[in-house]
């Protein structure tokens, strides 16, 4: 994200505010469009491992992998084992947000498909810091209900660390208690 965005989004309190800061952003816009030509990142884009960055349906789970508080600065090990579960078929997506968020992570995986989400945010951290913070080393992945247990199994039989976020909506993006709008009011 532009200076000029992290500057307003550093002055400004009100996730709503932010929100639509973030809505109006080019980046995010040509994000979306980049990844409605080629839907995955350019690490879980290629051979065995290639898996699409964009939510699969409503009900799906979405969890993060890895350290999304920021203290780690090498995500190998987490990709390492994200790129096994894609290979055993777990997961629906996988994106990194080590460029722009959560937040903005999250639009990107529900614009191709015009899902939304519906997440609870983590009580230890600022709402702020949470959706908005974008050194973030973490991957945002979803589930499908017939293969969480075994990919939630797996997550911790590999010692990786792993939140439970919320699930894919029809289309209305909120965390907790706050509406964010819905998935069409953030595309072109």
């Amino acid at each position: 994200m532009n200076e000029n965005f992290k500057k307003q989004i550093s002055q400004t309190e009100n996730l709503n505010e932010i929100a639509e800061i973030i809505s109006q952003s080019t980046e995010l816009h040509e994000s979306i469009s980049g990844y409605t030509k080629e839907p995955y990142d350019e690490i879980f884009g290629k051979g065995i491992h290639k898996l699409t960055m964009k939510f699969g349906k409503k009900g799906d789970t979405i969890y993060l992998l890895g350290d999304y508080k920021g203290k780690e600065e090498d995500n190998s090990s987490t990709i390492e084992v994200v790129l096994d579960a894609i290979e055993q078929g777990l997961l629906t997506s996988a994106h990194t947000l080590d460029r722009a968020g959560l937040f903005a992570g999250l639009i990107e995986s529900c614009a191709l498909k015009k899902v939304g989400f519906d997440i609870t945010s983590d009580s230890d951290i600022p709402e702020k810091d949470f959706l908005f913070n974008d050194n973030n080393q973490s991957i945002l992945v979803s589930v499908s209900a017939d293969k969480e247990g075994k990919f939630v199994d797996y997550i911790y039989n590999n010692g990786l660390e792993i939140t439970l976020l919320g699930h894919v909506t029809k289309g209305e993006l909120r965390m907790d208690e706050i509406s964010f709008g819905y998935i069409t009011d953030y595309l072109d």
